[in-house]
């Protein structure tokens, strides 16, 4: 007897595109429970600078700083591709530095970043269920005038 792998259907493409959306849109403000909602409780992150496992960890590592640094910070998204329960999409970090951040207070500059987002999801539930997050932390450092 064989056992078959279970079949993933590719979600509506605009499904994802919402679902990216609505995501960045959390980002937007500074209500960080907000952003939350969008991952599961045993998500597990990896970004330039750590491994995040949970939802806790992702709340005080990640999102946490960067709404207390960037509040109504925008990620604009760039490109797009989705296969069953994944997502990559490059974008565009843009804000004003209005917090302290990696231990520098708040310089009122601006940044831009690229970056890039390729994360697991489950939309039935409307989460991400992992991921990995690449952009440039060095790049971010200088623009708020730091030698990195």
């Amino acid at each position: 007897m064989s056992t078959q792998p279970p079949t993933l259907t590719l979600a509506d493409p605009d499904i994802v595109r919402a679902f990216v959306q609505e995501y960045f849109e959390a980002w937007q403000g500074t209500d960080e429970n907000r952003t939350l909602d969008y991952y599961s409780d045993d998500v597990v992150i990896e970004i330039p600078v750590a491994r995040l496992d949970g939802k806790a960890a992702v709340r005080d590592q990640f999102v946490r700083p960067f709404i207390a640094a960037f509040p109504g910070n925008v990620h604009v998204p760039v490109n797009l591709a989705h296969a069953p329960n994944l997502v990559a999409v490059e974008w565009r970090f843009e804000a004003v530095h209005r917090g302290t951040f990696a231990g520098i207070r708040a310089t009122g500059k601006s940044v831009r970043v690229p970056g890039c987002s390729i994360d697991q999801h489950d939309l039935d539930r409307r989460v991400i269920t992992g991921g990995r997050i690449y952009f440039d932390f060095a790049t971010l450092l200088r623009q708020l005038g730091q030698n990195a």
